[in-house]
């Protein structure tokens, strides 16, 4: 029996040159279909810190007791209004940054003052694990009915 004859005409080149086209469309599809925004998922939920820290740390982030701190954290979080709904046995309240309200028509007009300022802030909704959806979605329709498009929710990292 007769070993077949290998083919040797010396074309692979041409077969490299596939293989590299295949990889460049792969490549351009990836790049194309890729998102570089930060997702929802790695927002952290606990955002708001405790008023001691924010007094200890000033913008760039290392620990001063002057102060001209707090206002600098003020300045640099004008773009982003969080807002913690807390559920506690006298009811709902609601944390937007400093400030505790207890109910949701002074946290409309929290938010009203707020959008006077800034429109195109970003508002965060944290709630507490035991605050139903009703109650956030009635914090979130307050915030789009002052004006501000970009309402998110927090949610806790895995």
């Amino acid at each position: 029996m007769k070993a077949p004859a290998r083919n040797e005409s010396g074309n692979d080149d041409l077969a490299m040159t596939s293989m590299i086209d295949v990889v460049f469309l792969l490549l351009v599809f990836f790049v194309w279909t890729s998102s570089f925004d930060k997702p929802e998922t790695e927002l952290a939920s606990r955002i708001a810190m405790p008023a001691k820290a924010a007094e200890a740390i000033d913008a760039s982030g290392i620990e001063s007791d002057s102060p001209r701190t707090e206002s600098l954290l003020t300045e640099d979080r004008r773009d982003e209004v969080i807002i913690r709904i807390i559920a506690n046995d006298r009811g709902l309240s609601y944390q937007i940054g400093a400030i505790t309200i207890t109910d949701l028509a002074t946290a409309r007009e929290k938010l009203a003052a707020m959008a006077a300022i800034n429109k195109s802030a970003i508002v965060i909704i944290d709630p507490d694990d035991s605050v139903t959806a009703a109650d956030c979605i009635d914090v979130f329709d307050a915030a789009r009915q002052q004006g501000f498009a970009n309402v998110l929710f927090a949610i806790e990292s895995a």
